[in-house]
């Protein structure tokens, strides 16, 4: 037991290591991008995989819906677009006990930052993350994408975590081209 709670930490403090190298790459702009062709079908797949088997543990209910009217494709970072997904679904998962969480992809053409300077100018995908779990209070939902900030900051909380997914994952979307928005209630 002794052994397994060392390891637990060792894990927890490999991973805050990672998330705060990986932000201070992002804003000091050391992260390139690494366009290439990535098909739909396997993206979805690969960042699904997981997510069905804790779905399927926990009893919950987990959608992919994929729009058949976009194109097999897109030029993106793949690694990049996977890291973002990968948080949003895992913050979906961690904060829902009852319900489901649901992911969409689809064409958008609206809905973004009027004033987003690339949005505006070419196709864009929308990649949503919905869910019934708990929710973000409206006067914290600002807070959730800064480093270190989380909706539920008491010593006492009950969802753990380091306040850094949403930070790292705003920045990514930016670094792509894109914007990350919120809708909770």
């Amino acid at each position: 037991e002794f052994a397994r709670t060392i390891h637990g930490a060792g894990t927890d403090l490999m991973n805050l290591i990672s998330d705060i190298l990986d932000l201070s790459k992002i804003e000091s702009g050391t992260v390139s991008v690494d366009a290439e062709e990535v098909y739909f079908a396997s993206l979805i797949e690969t960042i699904a995989r997981p997510f069905r088997h804790e779905a399927e543990r926990r009893h919950l209910s987990f959608d992919v819906d994929l729009d058949p009217h976009l194109s097999r494709s897109i030029v993106t970072d793949s690694k990049r677009v996977q890291q973002v997904l990968k948080n949003l679904l895992s913050n979906a998962f961690k904060f829902t006990e009852r319900g489901g969480v649901r992911l969409l992809v689809s064409s958008a053409t609206g809905g973004w930052s009027a004033d987003h300077p690339v949005l505006s100018k070419a196709p864009v995908v929308a990649f949503q993350v919905a869910d019934t779990g708990i929710g973000i209070p409206a006067d914290k939902q600002k807070i959730v994408f800064e480093a270190f900030q989380q909706a539920d900051a008491s010593t006492s909380r009950k969802y753990g975590g380091t306040g850094l997914g949403l930070a790292i994952s705003r920045e990514l979307a930016t670094l792509l081209g894109g914007e990350i928005q919120l809708r909770s209630k």
